[in-house]
């Protein structure tokens, strides 16, 4: 576009120095055709108007008009040159700035989407993050293997929870249930299973206290 652009300019200034040259060559024409008609005017008072000087001012008046009708038809393409010029120069730009708006608010739109895409991953992130975070945990943490284990072996659903329970007790626990399953503590086990079970109620009968019984039985376990 911008070449097109040049080029009508180009066109019109040659056509504006064509017509500027035709003026100039017309005001020559003009200047002629005055200095004639003053040189007749001269002769026609110095002869005392003869026919024949008459018929020269005449000639040099019509010369003077055509003159100016040359003069003035020069101008017009001058004018209208540059009318045309100035109109193409308007044109031409308008045309070169819409395509520079239409690709800025292109861009600006495309910025825009990729503002919004952006923002959609780091919002749905966030959303999984929060809702992972609000989650109760449901599966319970393991307790730790020693770094001592180093012995494998098929177990069952119930010995692998026993192992779990082994593991997560204290160090007293630990040692009333290895004796416990031992056998070491029979008759004290069957004795608080008495007083909890069925021997609770001769335990209230006879005026024994069913919580001092198992502390004590409980305290006699911590002691072997």
């Amino acid at each position: 576009m911008a070449t097109t652009a040049k080029k009508t300019a180009t066109t019109a200034a040659k056509k504006t120095t064509s017509a500027a040259k035709a003026t100039a060559t017309a005001k020559k024409t003009e200047t002629t055709a005055k200095k004639t008609a003053a040189t007749a005017a001269r002769k026609t008072t110095s002869t005392a108007k003869t026919p024949a000087a008459a018929k020269k001012t005449t000639t040099a008046a019509k010369t003077t008009t055509a003159a100016k009708k040359t003069a003035a038809a020069a101008k017009k393409p001058a004018a209208t040159a540059a009318k045309k010029t100035t109109a193409a120069a308007k044109k031409t730009a308008a045309a070169a700035k819409k395509p520079a708006a239409t690709a800025a608010k292109k861009t600006t739109a495309a910025a825009k989407k990729t503002a919004a895409a952006a923002k959609k991953p780091a919002a749905t992130a966030a959303k999984k993050t929060t809702a992972a975070a609000k989650k109760p945990a449901t599966t319970a943490k393991k307790p730790a293997v020693p770094a001592s284990a180093n012995t494998s072996m098929k177990v069952t659903a119930t010995e692998k929870k026993l192992i779990e329970a082994y593991r997560e007790a204290s160090s007293d626990a630990k040692k009333i249930a290895m004796k416990a399953l031992k056998g070491e503590y029979n008759d004290t086990v069957t004795g608080i299973l008495n007083v909890v079970g069925g021997g609770s109620s001769s335990a209230s009968s006879s005026g024994i206290d069913l919580g001092d019984t198992i502390g004590n039985l409980l305290s006699g376990l911590l002691k072997k």
